[in-house]
């Protein structure tokens, strides 16, 4: 019997392994940091950049934040 939830977390996360983000004035809006993103499903162009609107959109800000802190 395999677990579901695992192999569903597992599939998601190299999906979000490149991915960089930050929050910019509300919560719900982050800007990828991406080059390119213009190819990303998620990436909304707006203005001179993109909003990213991927479903794990906090753990990609946590991430990037933690990758900042880290350097």
């Amino acid at each position: 019997m395999v677990n579901n939830r695992v192999n569903s977390e597992t599939n998601k996360i190299p999906e979000i392994n490149g991915c960089r983000a930050v929050r910019v004035g509300e919560a719900s809006f982050a800007e990828c940091l991406m080059e390119g993103p213009n190819t990303c499903s998620y990436a909304l162009p707006f203005g001179y950049c993109f909003l990213c609107q991927h479903p794990l959109l906090n753990e990609i800000v946590e991430n990037t934040k933690n990758l900042r802190t880290e350097t």
